[in-house]
């Protein structure tokens, strides 16, 4: 998935005519960098954030005044942690999310150095599936079940960024978001023991997630007449 990224970018460069970012008719980017909040995992601490790099990529249509934006992300990877609880922690797990949303951009302001504002509504997938081991008193392993939560739903809320435009082509950029997340959570909870008894749960949920920075590259392709 890099590769193909950064192989676009290139024959992008080199396709490109001296065009402002203002007379852009479309823009591709990708995100190199981000650090994100995912949703709660069983009794995971809430404030938990995770580190991603190339994970997400953006496509923009200029309407001059505002710009139309069609974006995603996708992170698959492993993820370990404590738990709230007093006598248990998730291990050697693995968390899968992806979403795709569509929204609205605005600059607010058309010199190189652009701060813009932004609203995005969509979809989010989030699927996690680990090992839970309850710890005694004598903190060895007492009981180990083997957990899967599926969280997806409707995702909304703003950005804030700012754009930077060394050369007339290519943008830097970076930006933060507030996200509203309503989902549906199923849980799936399997002991690792002869009986292998199962217990499955359901429930809506509410949550808000923060994404402190993003930053990323954008290409501006094509030109008005």
């Amino acid at each position: 998935m890099k590769q193909g990224l950064l192989l676009l970018l290139l024959v992008s460069l080199f396709t490109l005519n001296a065009r402002s970012q203002s007379n852009s008719t479309y823009s591709v980017g990708f995100n190199a960098f981000s650090y994100l909040q995912l949703p709660r995992i069983a009794d995971q601490d809430p404030l938990k954030y995770l580190t991603s790099k190339f994970s997400g990529g953006i496509f923009k249509i200029d309407d001059r005044q505002i710009n139309y934006r069609l974006s995603g992300r996708f992170i698959n990877q492993a993820l370990d942690f404590k738990s709230d609880c007093t006598n248990c922690n998730l291990v050697n797990g693995k968390v899968t999310d992806y979403a795709i949303k569509l929204g609205f951009e605005k600059n607010l302001s058309y010199s190189k150095v652009q701060p813009y504002f932004a609203f995005d509504i969509g979809y989010r997938y989030n699927r996690f599936k680990g090992l839970r081991n309850f710890v005694d008193l004598q903190r060895t392993t007492a009981l180990t079940d083997q957990v899967e939560a599926i969280k997806n739903g409707l995702t909304l809320g703003p950005t804030l960024g700012l754009r930077i435009t060394p050369i007339e082509q290519i943008s830097i950029f970076a930006e933060g978001s507030l996200e509203l997340y309503l989902s549906h959570l199923r849980t799936q909870t399997v002991a690792q023991n002869t009986a292998a008894q199962s217990i499955e749960t359901a429930e809506n949920k509410k949550e808000f997630l923060f994404t402190p920075v993003t930053v990323g590259l954008q290409i501006h392709l094509g030109s008005r007449n």
